[in-house]
């Protein structure tokens, strides 16, 4: 119990006896974790599967009747001369509902795809030409902006493309008729760089559920327009219209589901018609928009529980705060307009209501949900809600959902203080996309494994038995994607390196300082570190894309290379190499 070291001794007796009991499954859980990842090569239970491709191939119309079954990469291009790449992937050992599919693709260089669908799987990859390829259908996505260099990836939603057990084919064709090349690795150039399909399905036993905060224009807005929106803003409907028809066992809006001020009349004139329609599952906390016009966020309460009602979907009018089960998950509600309700350190009213409530209801796996993130990227203020973290984790909570920084954001597993940490950690991810508009980024945050700032879309998450994957999907226009499954206990598995840190520099700052800078690496569940080595010996190491060199002497040349770590140790290569000589006084 040495992490409560500094809270007060007068304590209630409730919430020692909870707390002892958060703390005691706390070390049970971490126990099995290290046992299981000891014995586990991979996550047991998941249902995301993926598959390499069986078949692989581009075709050129500068050269009809030649075949590139063997080649390494693979093309596309619009225009004269005309390339066309051939996937082909056999999806087999699926139970269950397809709930996602994505394609991942490792580039050569940055220009953007499209993928079509290929209904004649009968091509070979060492006999298919341009004279005899299949025709390919209409365009079912397209990659966006891409970074090319292994072992970054291009993350493409392909869902209308996979339908169950099966062969299935692709085809990777330039937007439009454009003229420039695109590269891509092949399955030949090995598994580390070779395409993926990664395929997730749902059991009857698992529970469906979507979320996304910050939602809801008003209807003054600028960007209402009649209630269709802009590009950059007001696309509450859009959203909404993802969640419709997928037999959701819940949807949690996580905060500031109406602006600007959260009044009845705006509830009812704007979300009610998008997000509304989902009432019947959903099960909301408030944002701090909510409590722009009352101070007791009066609309939002009426609006979710009915006008007056002292209790309802949102909880206890006054407090917004509740729990609830969806099968083994224990699924906790938090209200972090903290102000307003008293508090949220700890000692407070709601902070001793979340220990209790840990401690009465033991689960396996646990979702917390609540407006303010903890960790973020994304240039906005919060609210500090690390008591909520320090009792989660202790308790062995598994997934933490937060808005209010108007962006998504995927955290790797870390402790309360943003520690990475793999086996216990908790993992967060901010779905601040509910269509109404997007901020810039900040410093970007330690163990941060994906970001978007541009496409407004909903979290779409399996929550199963033993563990849950994860969906980002973009309303029709986005291009981003984000795709994965975890364990409830256990460590995480995770092969896959950081990319390189780019575009170093250094500069001597005086005789005896040289400061280094870097443009930040990225990895598939966040990078915890770099480390920093001069003329091949490791000098240091920094959680954020800089450094500085304090232990150098005057009038000396050295070279510097940064690498990058994950959470679990995964190195990346290192960045390229620059010199710089002190000033000899």
């Amino acid at each position: 119990m040495s992490s409560r070291s500094g809270r007060p001794s007068a304590s209630p007796t409730t919430r020692i006896s909870a707390l002892a009991r958060i703390a005691g499954r706390a070390v049970a859980a971490l126990a099995l974790a290290l046992a299981l990842a000891a014995a586990m090569p991979a996550l047991a239970g998941a249902a995301t599967t993926v598959f390499n491709p069986v078949a692989d191939s581009y075709v050129s119309s500068s050269s009809p009747n030649s075949n590139y079954g063997t080649s390494t990469h693979l093309r596309a291009q619009g225009s004269s001369p005309n390339y066309v790449s051939y996937l082909r992937f056999d999806v087999q050992g699926l139970s269950g509902q397809v709930t996602g599919a994505v394609l991942r693709l490792s580039p050569l260089t940055s220009e953007t795809v499209d993928v079509r669908g290929v209904s004649d799987n009968s091509w070979g990859e060492t006999t298919i030409k341009y004279s005899n390829a299949p025709p390919v259908g209409a365009v079912a996505a397209n990659s966006g902006p891409v970074y090319a260099g292994p072992p970054q990836w291009a993350a493409i939603n392909v869902t209308p493309l996979v339908q169950g057990n099966g062969a299935v084919s692709m085809a990777l064709t330039s937007p439009s008729t454009s003229s420039t090349l695109r590269y891509l690795y092949s399955r030949n150039a090995g598994s580390s760089q070779a395409p993926q399909l990664v395929v997730q399905t749902a059991s009857p036993e698992d529970n469906l559920v979507g979320a996304a905060g910050d939602i809801a224009c008003p209807t003054t807005s600028s960007n209402y327009n009649g209630g269709a929106g802009t590009a950059a803003a007001c696309q509450q409907r859009a959203t909404s219209d993802l969640l419709l028809g997928l037999n959701l066992a819940a949807i949690l809006p996580l905060g500031d589901e109406q602006y600007e001020d959260g009044a009845l009349s705006q509830f009812q004139s704007v979300y009610d018609s998008t997000w509304g329609r989902l009432n019947a599952v959903s099960h909301p906390v408030p944002g701090n928009h909510e409590y722009q016009t009352s101070s007791t966020a009066s609309g939002y309460f009426d609006y979710f529980n009915g006008a007056g009602n002292a209790t309802g979907i949102a909880g206890e009018r006054g407090k917004g705060y509740y729990s609830y089960d969806l099968g083994n998950w224990h699924v906790i509600a938090l209200n972090s307009n903290c102000t307003r309700i008293g508090g949220c350190a700890a000692g407070s009213p709601q902070e001793l209501w979340l220990a209790t409530d840990l401690a009465t209801h033991p689960s396996s796996c646990i979702l917390a949900y609540y407006h303010h993130p903890n960790f973020k990227s994304a240039n906005v203020t919060t609210m500090n809600t690390t008591a909520f973290w320090q009792d989660l984790y202790l308790a062995g909570a598994d997934v933490v959902l937060n808005g209010h920084a108007p962006s998504y954001e995927r955290f790797a597993r870390q402790s309360p203080s943003g520690t990475a940490d793999p086996i216990a950690g908790i993992r967060e991810f901010v779905v601040a996309t509910g269509g109404r508009y997007h901020v810039g980024w900040s410093t970007i945050a330690p163990n941060s494994g994906a970001r978007n700032n541009t496409d407004f879309g909903v979290l779409l998450m399996t929550l199963r038995p033993d563990g849950y994957d994860w969906r980002f999907q973009a309303i029709s226009g986005g291009k981003f994607t984000d795709v994965g499954s975890d364990s409830c206990t256990g460590a995480t598995v995770d092969t896959e390196p950081p990319s390189a840190p780019r575009s170093l520099t250094v500069a001597a700052k005086n005789v005896n300082a040289v400061s280094l800078k870097w443009t930040a690496s990225v990895d598939n569940d966040g990078v915890a570190s770099y480390e920093i080595r001069r003329d091949g010996a490791v000098v240091g190491t920094s959680r954020t894309p800089t450094f500085a060199d304090t232990t150098v002497q005057p009038g000396t040349t050295y070279s510097y290379r940064a690498v990058a770590y994950d959470a679990v140790g995964n190195v990346s290569i290192q960045s390229n190499a620059k010199s710089v000589t002190t000033p000899t006084g």
